[in-house]
């Protein structure tokens, strides 16, 4: 029977601690809190920011990414008192970003659902974009399979001349736009599908827009309308919003460093690494100048860019100009739940690695820790692929592994029956016919036994590279068979990783049109922890 999922494993590059989430060890409760969405909901009272506010922003914001009527019906349905949301977040790559990046939209949306059902509350499915996040080349590029089954990289090679926010990089370098279009063009070719595909991707990544702006725009485009909404944290208004808490960030510095250490201690008392290592001096805030660059604390100042400030001056900069700082990648979810009303939140395998180093904060900041979930983790197979897999009996675990030995097991287990058996049955006869032979000699004469055995080492040893010869010829014959292995691991765990990680959902709307997102939409399973398998030929069917 066709593979339906899989149960995550260490081969998959996973480390022990998620692992051990996913297991729900009790011995994880002391960094993750909340056992269900129930818990979170009970505790989390009443926001910190007004929700109607919160509501004008995401309506202004989503306008801009053109966002569907059902995205807006889920932006009035924040206005409610008893509303909560469910959050996932990404950073803004390249044409939508890797695969996992659409699944982490749809799951939550779905997810968001499921909860409404169970707590009878407004659920709200956000989606937070890391557009303060300034790792250019982390963004920058998409890939993709071409014609020889080879992984190729399509990018936008104009950097920022400074390393400012996702939110402030734009498709502003007409050569270097134009570069990326005939790329996309030459690695899609011309198919039934590519005229609408370039005309609603260019349309979001057009010259002049910004990559997130670019990165929401063809997300919901491309996304039926389930009612999901974009929230780009680089806006001077939330900054202004979120002044005491970027204040706070400055005043904990000391606690929550404490809080962290004990934290990481703990950690790698029960046997797991840390996901995020800071310098001792790093503070949890950037500065915006514009260029991103961290806070340290030395000498009893805190190291603002070419600024030298004691807390009450850093405080001060804060609050004239609270649109110029941003928190880390391990605050950022404190942020998160400062703003709105969180029960949950779906994170990958780095992501639960990082929220298990911050729990203690929630409480420094009187804050409810989400409900923290797995988010969808699917691999796509085309039928090309699914036939391989079923021909050879290969599971998506094999193909984590040594390739050349797994094609070396498939050329054994497939080498003709007959010939394994005449190849077996001879050497059984040839042994015991000279077993026999010797014994007649040694009756005759005693002394020829050496050389009677020395002989037949010599006839073993011939007619086992005469053997060897034999599957060497049958290896060769396996060669096509060989390739086709090798493409099937390239498109299935590409660089030995999972094909979410990778590749881009582009690749499959230029062979099956923009349909296959709705098909997946249709196909994930949001409360699933095991890694999801989506056959293509379901959805030509």
């Amino acid at each position: 029977m066709t593979e339906q999922s899989i149960r995550p494993v260490k081969e998959f590059r996973l480390s022990n601690l998620f692992l051990d989430f996913l297991g729900e060890r009790p011995v994880l409760n002391k960094y993750f809190f909340a056992r269900n969405p129930f818990e979170v909901a009970a505790n989390l009272g009443d926001p910190k920011i007004d929700r109607n506010i919160l509501s004008d922003i995401l309506f202004r914001q989503n306008t801009i990414f053109r966002a569907k009527p059902g995205t807006f019906d889920s932006i009035e349905k924040l206005k409610r008192d008893d509303a909560i949301c469910v959050f996932a977040g990404q950073q803004a790559g390249l044409f939508g970003g890797s695969l996992l990046t659409l699944y982490k939209a749809i799951g939550i949306v779905k997810r968001a659902r499921l909860i409404e059902k169970e707590l009878h509350h407004p659920v709200v499915p956000i989606f937070w974009i890391a557009a303060d996040d300034h790792d250019f080349e982390e963004i920058n590029h998409s890939f993709y399979i071409n014609h020889h089954g080879e992984i190729e990289r399509i990018s936008y090679d104009s950097p920022p001349k400074r390393r400012v926010p996702a939110a402030e990089i734009f498709f502003d370098d007409k050569e270097a736009y134009g570069n990326l279009v005939d790329d996309v063009q030459k690695a899609f070719g011309n198919t039934d599908f590519t005229t609408e595909l370039y005309d609603r991707l260019f349309r979001a990544y057009t010259s002049g827009n910004s990559f997130v702006t670019a990165f929401a725009q063809y997300l919901l485009d491309i996304m039926p309308d389930l009612g999901l909404v974009m929230f780009s944290p680089a806006d001077k208004e939330i900054k202004t919003l979120s002044r005491d808490f970027l204040k706070r960030l400055a005043e904990g510095h000391f606690r929550m460093k404490e809080l962290m250490q004990e934290t990481a201690r703990s950690l790698e008392n029960d046997g797991y690494h840390l996901q995020a290592e800071k310098k001792e001096s790093a503070a949890h805030l950037f500065y915006h100048a514009p260029q991103r660059i961290p806070i340290h604390f030395e000498d009893g100042v805190f190291l603002v860019e070419d600024k030298r400030l004691g807390l009450p001056g850093l405080l001060d900069l804060i609050d004239k100009h609270p649109e110029k700082f941003s928190p880390d990648v391990l605050t950022r979810p404190l942020w998160q739940s400062y703003l709105f009303p969180v029960v949950a939140q779906a994170g990958g395998p780095s992501e639960i690695g990082y929220f298990s180093q911050i729990g203690k904060l929630f409480e420094l900041f009187n804050l409810i820790q989400p409900f923290y979930f797995f988010r969808p983790a699917l691999t796509i197979i085309e039928r090309r692929h699914e036939i391989l897999l079923d021909n050879f009996k290969i599971r998506l675990t094999d193909l984590a592994g040594d390739i050349e030995g797994l094609v070396n097991d498939i050329s054994i287990r497939s080498f003709p029956k007959e010939i394994e058996q005449t190849i077996s049955e001879f050497r059984e006869t040839l042994e015991e016919d000279y077993r026999g032979f010797l014994k007649a000699v040694m009756q005759f004469d005693e002394s020829l036994e050496p050389m009677g055995k020395q002989t037949y080492g010599k006839i073993d040893f011939a007619f086992g590279a005469f053997e060897k010869k034999i599957y060497d010829h049958h290896k060769k014959r396996m060669e096509a068979t060989r390739n086709q292995i090798y493409r099937l691991a390239t498109m299935l765990f590409p660089n030995k990783n999972l094909q979410e990680r990778s590749f881009n959902i582009n690749y499959y709307i230029a062979k099956y049109g923009f349909g296959v997102v709705d098909f997946i939409a249709d196909k994930i399973d949001a409360s699933a922890k095991e890694h999801q398998l989506i056959y293509i030929s379901e959805y030509l069917t």
